[in-house]
């Protein structure tokens, strides 16, 4: 007679089919016995739907146009007027030259 380590009929633990006790401790820890790369709960699984395995792109759609921030770099990179009023204007929350009549743009 052999001695099988399979059970007769499946069975259920947390919900899956357990066919052996290996599937069952990995039941018992909310793992797939199906599918156990997914992990517990199926928090690794990319086949689930609403999950993609493709890299998630967080930025806004303007700094996703490598054109656009690249010319607001290069208008923000250029100086515009002596340090001075530039720090003046960040720390009153205007920039020189902006038409206030309160800072001189000087060139050197």
């Amino acid at each position: 007679m052999a001695i099988s380590g399979d059970y007769s009929s499946p069975v259920t633990v947390n919900g899956f089919a357990c066919r052996n006790c290996s599937d069952v401790d990995r039941a018992k820890r909310n793992i797939d016995p199906a599918n156990p790369s997914a992990g517990p709960f199926g928090i690794n699984d990319h086949s689930k739907p609403g999950k993609s395995g493709a890299a998630k792109n967080h930025f806004s759609a303007e700094a996703r146009q490598q054109d656009v921030m690249a010319a607001l770099h290069k208008a923000r990179s250029q100086p515009s007027g002596s340090l001075a009023a530039a720090a003046y204007g960040a720390a009153y929350g205007s920039s020189p030259g902006a038409g206030t009549g309160q800072f001189v743009a000087i060139s050197a």
